[in-house]
């Protein structure tokens, strides 16, 4: 890879993250570049998949053959023209670093867009199946088009999904990202995002930086419309939205 990557690339931001240990790290915020869409789903397989809820409910990380057929289908997600990928990577001695530390993922959507079922067809394995019909079911608590609606937005930037790299814990990448997707809606001018915070660091993180919860469910009745067990841990999830309409700048 040429060790200037990044020429043709929109670096959204720069920045230095601090641990409470006071380590610091000089990293960037950039826009994915399409060549490097591989690159990213080998980083989600080994860093997302097997850490996000709604993957580990399913089954799926623990099944090699959903795996190997569910990276065929994250490669086609991740590169729909209707998302945006975003990457953390550091930055040391003027270079940036070609590994990432993090990554973002959203898609747009428009008013009027038709609400289909995203699950592909003719899945094989019965945990790649499941982890479809729990995403299905879980989305269809808080439907994106009457979340549009209901607040009268045009556009929207649904949620596709942040990680972190385990090795940079405690750097509170979950906060940039948060600011990172308000900066990127108002230079855009999409009018909401949003989507559900399955852990306490992106709920912080969201409610910090002038998200709103819109839709709350314990994790009780969460099981019973999922039909599978969930971490004790949490006790309930909250459907969060950024709306452009009623919150100020603060980047």
């Amino acid at each position: 890879m040429s060790r200037n990557w990044t020429a043709a690339c929109k670096i959204w931001k720069r920045c230095t993250l601090k641990k409470s240990d006071g380590s610091a790290l000089n990293v960037c915020f950039i826009e994915l570049p399409r060549d490097r869409t591989d690159d990213l789903v080998d980083f989600q397989m080994t860093q997302y998949v097997p850490r996000e809820i709604t993957h580990r409910i399913s089954g799926l990380p623990y099944n090699k053959e959903a795996m190997m057929e569910y990276k065929d289908i994250l490669k086609v997600k991740l590169s729909d023209p209707a998302n945006i990928s975003m990457v953390c990577c550091e930055e040391k001695d003027g270079k940036i670093s070609p590994n990432f530390i993090a990554s973002d993922t959203m898609k747009l959507i428009k008013r009027g867009d038709p609400c289909r079922d995203e699950t592909p067809p003719n899945l094989k394995t019965k945990e790649t199946k499941e982890y479809f019909r729990i995403v299905r079911d879980w989305n269809n608590l808080c439907p994106i088009p009457s979340v549009m609606e209901k607040f009268n937005a045009e556009t929207f930037y649904d949620d596709r999904g942040a990680v972190r790299h385990e090795d940079y814990s405690g750097y509170n990448v979950s906060f940039q990202f948060a600011l990172l997707r308000r900066s990127i809606c108002q230079r855009q001018g999409v009018s909401m995002a949003g989507g559900w915070m399955a852990t306490v660091m992106t709920e912080k993180a969201a409610l910090s930086t002038g998200w709103e919860a819109i839709y709350e469910i314990s994790r009780e009745d969460l099981e019973k419309v999922l039909k599978v067990p969930i971490d004790k841990k949490i006790h309930s999830f909250k459907f969060c939205t950024l709306n452009l309409s009623k919150v100020p700048d603060i980047l």
